[in-house]
């Protein structure tokens, strides 16, 4: 699984949330397949995102969440 740069996933949320482009035009702009996008989307909101209270995007929104389990040696 290919892990992404809060930078690039907090772009994905701007550009399909606030800027309401489509899948199409983000994977151009930033190389991320529609179904990562809809999952970043998904998580911020899970994540209490809400851009009719306030537009800003939080870290927290976008950060990846740590795996359980053991490390890789």
């Amino acid at each position: 699984m290919v892990y992404h740069d809060a930078a690039t996933r907090a772009q994905a949320l701007t550009l399909k949330v606030l800027l309401q482009l489509d899948n199409a035009q983000i994977e151009r702009l930033t190389g991320l397949k529609p179904r990562t996008v809809n999952n970043i989307v998904d998580k911020a909101f899970e994540r209490g995102f809400d851009p009719q209270v306030s537009p800003i995007i939080l870290d927290i929104y976008v950060t990846v969440a740590p795996k359980s389990g053991r490390p890789s040696k």
